[in-house]
């Protein structure tokens, strides 16, 4: 597996890693059959998993978890807020839930997922550093956001 940096944390993340979008809305034998594919990702060297709050409503957080409770330590794991969650109280209340849903103590990136206009960037970025500062996340991000709305980040 080819790895790269994560910007300039020093971090080295695989190229390949694995999305969960489609994740965790099944039951039983296909439940099961989605925990051994990530699992098995995962020994085959794709340690980068992302998942996001509103994947299955939750669902796809608690499917992770599941699967990685006994490989914590080797998966680089990140996950999303949704953009109706950037109030500042919202995000660290979102973080919360999304630790729970996946049995983790921190995730190694939080982002947020979309950008929202209606919230000012300060407030959600001055609750993503709040993360960081207590330890429930290692880094921060944002997805689908342009480059200005990044460089306002």
């Amino acid at each position: 597996m080819d790895y790269r940096p994560l910007g300039r944390t020093g971090e080295r993340i695989p190229v390949i890693g694995m999305g969960t979008y489609s994740l965790g809305n099944s039951t039983g034998e296909r439940r099961a059959e989605e925990v051994k594919a990530i699992q098995r990702g995962i020994e085959l060297g794709m340690t980068l998993i992302d998942t996001a709050e509103v994947y299955g409503n939750g669902r796809s957080e608690t499917l992770v978890g599941q699967a990685i409770a006994d490989s914590r330590d080797e998966v680089f794991l990140a996950t999303k807020v949704a953009p109706e969650h950037f109030g500042y109280d919202e995000v660290l209340r979102s973080c919360d839930a999304s630790l729970a849903r996946l049995g983790v103590k921190f995730v190694d990136l939080y982002q947020l997922h979309w950008p929202n206009p209606r919230i000012p960037i300060q407030e959600t970025m001055k609750a993503m550093e709040e993360l960081v500062a207590t330890g429930k996340t290692r880094y921060i991000g944002v997805s689908n956001f342009s480059v200005e709305q990044t460089m306002q980040a």
